[in-house]
């Protein structure tokens, strides 16, 4: 696992044009508070979600960060409310 990630640091240097692309498109779309860190988050979060599909070489990597989407973003936001948002009632309820 360690070196899976160490990967995904190496290749973000190599994608960051692909990754500046996507973020612009991002933001020209109303996502003007998304940041480089915080997208970077976001891929890797992504990726890691495709346990089957994940992808090992360069350009799948490249490939998948092309293919997201705003929508994507906006469920991944969505769902991370609702996991906080799920917390929070369960630590008032039961603390």
């Amino acid at each position: 696992m360690p070196d899976e990630l160490n990967d995904m640091e190496k290749w973000r240097t190599i994608i960051e044009p692909f990754l500046q692309s996507k973020l612009n498109e991002f933001q020209l779309l109303g996502l003007n508070h998304l940041k480089m860190d915080e997208f970077w988050q976001f891929v890797k979060e992504s990726l890691e979600k495709k346990k089957e599909d994940k992808p090992e070489r360069i350009h799948e990597v490249v490939a998948a960060v092309m293919a997201l989407t705003v929508n994507d973003y906006m469920n991944k936001l969505r769902l991370d409310l609702f996991k906080n948002s799920s917390n929070e009632m369960d630590s008032s309820l039961f603390g």
